[in-house]
Formats: C-alpha cells, structure tokens, sequence
C-alpha cells in the first residue's frame, strides 16, 4: 500500500472511486436521491478543480487507486485549514486505509502552518474522523444545510521551537533561505541574471558552511512541531557592539503565524546577551510591506544606497537593544 500526491492521470479513477463509496457506504445513512445530487459534483473535472487548490493525495495497491483525501486552505485563510473528499473503497474499509490518509493530511504543510482544521463530515465517516481529535464546531452536533457535520480541531503548537543549528542542518537552511527569499525576487523581478548577488540566487551550502566554520556565526531555526526546519537567522558581531541580521526568514507556507516576528525578537534577544547594544540589517527597500513590519516590531529605517550589481536600492534599518 502506497500513498502519493495526485496527478492529473488520476482524475477519472478518484472520480470512480468517489462515486462507488457514495453509493455503497454513504447511502446507508443518506436517501438515494441526495447521493446520486452529490455522485454528480465529483466527476473528473470537479476532482482536478480541488486538486488545483489543495494538495490531493491517492492511495494505491497493485496499481489501482483504493482510497483519496485532501487539504487545502479554509476559505482562503494562512491559519486555518480543510479537509476534503476522504474516500476509500467499501472493499477497503476497516484495512488502515483511511488511517494512512489521515496520518499523511496531518503532516502535509497545510495542516502543520493551521492553529485550527475543519472537516465537513458525512454521518458516516463522523465517528472515524472523532478518533483523531476532530470534535463537533462550537459543540453544535446538529447536520447543516449540506447534511453534514462541521468538526474542527484545534492545533497545540507549543512543541514548536527555535533553538540553534547542527552542522548537519545547514543544507536544509539554504533550502528554506532560499525559497523564502524566491517570492521576494518573484514579486519584484528580481532573476539570476539581473540579481545574481540576491540572497535567493547567491545563497550555497559553500557559503553558509564558511560562515558557521570560519565566521563562527550564531545561526538559529524555527523547527515545526515534527522537527522541520520552516524558519532561519543568522548574527555576525560587529565592531562597536552592533551586531548584524541576516537571513531572517520564514517558508511561505508558515507566514502569518507569528513565526518571524519569534524569530526578530529571538535575535535580538540573543545579540543582547552578546553584549550588542544596537541589531543593524538591510532589506529591499522597494518592499514597503517588509519595512512597515519591522517597524512594527522596533526597528528604525536609518538609511539608504544604490549598488549597480543590484536592480534594487538597499534599505538600512536598526534596532536599539
């Protein structure tokens, strides 16, 4: 038994497989005629329009496609998450099946980035999804409009922590530096061309390896609750007890959750027991959004310059510690 992200091959067997449990084990507990309403929303067409905005998984044994679920953002909020279309086979119930699903959904980004996750349940899969910790929402154990219940479960994310890097975490550091960066060069066009020195392109296991032998820099992770790195900063001491950020950044699939703004106050709380009286750090000065919040969280923008190997103006901020 194997599990795998969809593909678009897959769209008519889901949808085969969907439309078989709706009418052999949901309609136990539905009238015939509100199945077969639903057995017509999940077509081919209507499973690759889910799969387009959550991340769909299948289950296979032998080749064939036995069981399928799905999560994706709840109503399109960074805090919140859904799951969807959990189906098995009637053939495979009562086998793991819908276990392995449920293990998999729950360490997909999407659940692990979410303070809460909400289930739109069938009566018939209420009970199973109970056992995961999923409970009725605000107690209402009553069907909706849709003939279903609205379970939810809140996420305990205390077990996340920031702590300093291994040797052995560096290449996974560049990965997170450089695809959090990658969305800054995105939005302003930034490639490897015209910005070769920007951190998402200039940024090698070479480099940060250098930096944590040779530099002796204090480097620092956000690891999820499951041991992933989603988060990074690094210090290097200066003269006159200045101390200078880099790196601080946060995967996008984990933004908005206060994650960067643990990180800020982290690294100024660490320069500080350094003996720094004063964090020094540039951005892109162009990303407004970026300044706005760190000046949210204390820092000043003190300056401002123009360096031809850059398409951007480098902004210059601080914070006093």
């Amino acid at each position: 038994m194997n599990i795998r992200r969809f593909v678009t091959s897959d769209a008519q067997a889901v949808s085969a497989l969907v439309i078989k449990t709706i009418r052999i084990s949901n309609v136990k507990d539905y009238p015939a005629e509100i199945m077969e309403e639903l057995a017509k929303s999940q077509q081919p067409q209507n499973i690759l329009e889910r799969a387009g905005w959550t991340h769909f998984y299948v289950v296979e044994e032998d080749d064939n496609i036995i069981g399928c679920g799905a999560i994706g953002p709840f109503w399109g909020k960074e805090d919140e998450s859904s799951l969807f279309t959990i189906f098995v086979l009637p053939e495979w119930q009562g086998k793991g099946v819908g276990r392995l699903i449920m293990e998999t959904l729950e360490k997909d980004e999407y659940f692990l980035r979410a303070k809460r996750i909400e289930i739109p349940s069938s009566i018939t899969a209420c009970q199973f999804y109970r056992k995961f910790g999923y409970d009725y929402k605000n107690g209402f154990a009553e069907l909706d409009e849709e003939h279903l219940y609205r379970l939810e479960k809140f996420r305990d994310i205390s077990n996340s922590t920031i702590k300093e890097i291994n040797r052995n975490d560096i290449p996974e550091c560049v990965k997170v530096i450089k695809e959090s960066f990658m969305t800054v060069a995105d939005e302003f066009g930034f490639t490897v061309e015209n910005a070769p020195r920007f951190v998402a392109f200039a940024t090698t296991d070479e480099k940060l390896f250098s930096q944590y032998d040779n530099e002796h820099r204090p480097m620092y992770a956000y690891f999820s609750e499951d041991g992933r790195i989603i988060g990074f900063y690094s210090l290097l001491k200066l003269d006159n007890n200045e101390c200078e950020l880099n790196n601080l950044c946060v995967l996008p699939d984990y933004r908005h959750n206060n994650i960067g703004s643990k990180l800020f106050s982290h690294a100024c709380e660490t320069a500080k027991a350094a003996g720094c009286v004063k964090m020094v750090f540039s951005i892109v000065e162009e990303n407004v959004k970026l300044r706005k919040w760190y000046e949210k969280n204390g820092a000043v923008h003190t300056d401002t310059k123009k360096f031809d190997f850059f398409p951007f103006t480098c902004g210059y901020m601080e914070k006093t510690l």
